[in-house]
């Protein structure tokens, strides 16, 4: 199956459901798209003044659909989610029963190969004297001077030096980060739910740091991929905290995600369907207690694939 990531990105949409298809309606032009519910992942709102009907509310819902709703700046501000099911009666119970010394092992793992993939950036962008491996392989890995160092190097890289900015974001390049980690979210907070994980416990972070601590625990590995995504954007577009170049920067996110490719096994999926995998490999390992041999997204391994009018091109 085909999944979609759904960006309503035009003022005055109104948003119905009719025969197992979506439709959205611009008032301002008159025009109508459709799309099969089923075929839908996500749909990202970023943009005032759409509407939905509450019958399309329910169905996206019913159909593991989640909805993100961002504000005026296009900062993400909420979710709209089906609600949580239990999936396999032991990962619920072992989940709940919070192993410390399986969490420990699983974060140890997750915020390593954060930052390999993080190194990797850096790598493939061309920042060759970069300090991060000394920094992965230390005997105590302390997060914090990896991100400081990761960040210094990559905005060098793509502009110029800034800081980083998680929250309310002023510069272009931040802004179009913490949209893109927000996509990423949101696709994982589905796959939590769909496979019977609680989101609102964490593996490291807690819920009182965040109210879906699981989201955020989960997303760390593949938050580099976003980064190098950015770079790849910046090539083709200026740094304007314009609507224009946000717009295209909405466009451009969705597109990797489908385009972009990680072998697994015997196969090769999609990003946006990798995701899944990851998801149901945290959940059998919270069912066995054991983390040794998960699934965990490696950058390295991601090749770029296109199929247009069924002419196939591959870029490793």
């Amino acid at each position: 199956m085909s999944y979609h990531i759904l960006h309503i990105t035009k003022a005055g949409s109104y948003i119905s459901i009719d025969k197992g298809l979506l439709f959205c309606n611009i008032k301002s032009t008159n025009e109508t798209y459709k799309l099969a519910i089923d075929d839908i992942k996500a749909v990202i709102v970023c943009t005032p003044a759409v509407s939905f009907s509450n019958n399309a509310i329910a169905s996206l819902l019913k159909h593991n659909v989640v909805i993100q709703h961002c504000d005026r700046m296009f900062q993400p501000v909420g979710w709209s989610v089906p609600l949580a099911r239990i999936v396999k009666t032991k990962v619920f119970k072992h989940q709940i029963e919070q192993n410390e010394e399986f969490s420990i092992q699983l974060w140890k793992k997750i915020v390593k190969q954060k930052a390999i993939n993080q190194a990797a950036v850096l790598d493939i962008i061309g920042f060759d004297n970069h300090n991060l491996y000394n920094l992965i392989n230390k005997p105590l890995m302390n997060e914090a001077n990896i991100a400081k160092q990761y960040w210094h190097d990559y905005f060098f890289m793509l502009s110029e030096p800034i800081k980083r900015e998680h929250r309310n974001a002023q510069k272009f390049e931040n802004a179009c980060l913490n949209y893109g980690y927000a996509i990423l979210k949101t696709i994982i907070y589905r796959s939590i739910l769909i496979h019977g994980l609680l989101p609102n416990l964490g593996i490291h972070h807690t819920s009182n740091y965040k109210t879906v601590p699981l989201v955020y625990d989960l997303t760390e590995p593949f938050r580099a991929f976003i980064d190098l995504y950015l770079y790849n954007f910046s090539k083709n577009y200026p740094y304007e905290f314009e609507e224009e170049e946000i717009q295209e920067w909405i466009k451009f996110i969705p597109n990797c995600l489908k385009d972009y490719r990680i072998k697994y096994k015997e196969h090769s999926y999609k990003i946006i369907d990798i995701i899944d995998i990851y998801i149901e490999e945290i959940a059998n390992a919270f069912s066995s207690f054991d983390s040794t041999n998960i699934f965990l997204p490696d950058i390295k391994q991601q090749y770029l694939y296109k199929d247009t009018q069924k002419n196939r091109e591959y870029e490793e």
